[in-house]
């Protein structure tokens, strides 16, 4: 495990299997698959329209004629050295699901609380890999 990291690895690799939207309701579904479950799990989280049209766009590699917010964040973040390093989907209370964010800057792991949707977003845009917590399938 790289330095700086305090994952726990009770944890499964998921991938952006759909995100469903409506022009019928604000919020909009973003379906998660596990990648080595035998069956895999699925996780299904309600998100906002704005996020949803985001990820809906980089899966079907649409350019934009400006920079979006998270595109912006991507930006921001290659010009001062960072890079997305993974995203954890860790807890899910009353409801609401929380979001760790790791960013790598050269030898330095940041963590930062994230709304799943952002970090989905981000991470998806970075290629990089998005996982579930143990406690988040028990809690579903």
């Amino acid at each position: 495990m790289p330095p700086g990291y305090s994952v726990c690895m009770s944890r499964s690799e998921v991938r952006l299997s759909q995100v469903v939207t409506t022009t019928e309701h604000d919020a909009q579904l973003l379906e998660l698959r596990e990648v080595d479950g035998d069956p895999p799990r699925t996780l299904t989280m309600m998100i906002g329209r704005d996020v949803a049209k985001v990820i809906s766009a980089r899966v079907r590699q649409v350019e934009t004629p400006r920079p979006l917010t998270h595109d912006l964040a991507q930006t921001i973040l290659q010009t001062l050295g960072g890079a997305v390093e993974e995203v954890e989907i860790r807890d899910l209370q009353e409801g609401t699901y929380f979001a760790t964010l790791r960013l790598r800057q050269g030898e330095h792991v940041h963590e930062l609380d994230a709304r799943p949707s952002d970090a989905v977003a981000l991470a998806f845009g970075a290629a990089a890999p998005i996982y579930v917590h143990d406690r988040v399938w028990a809690a579903q």
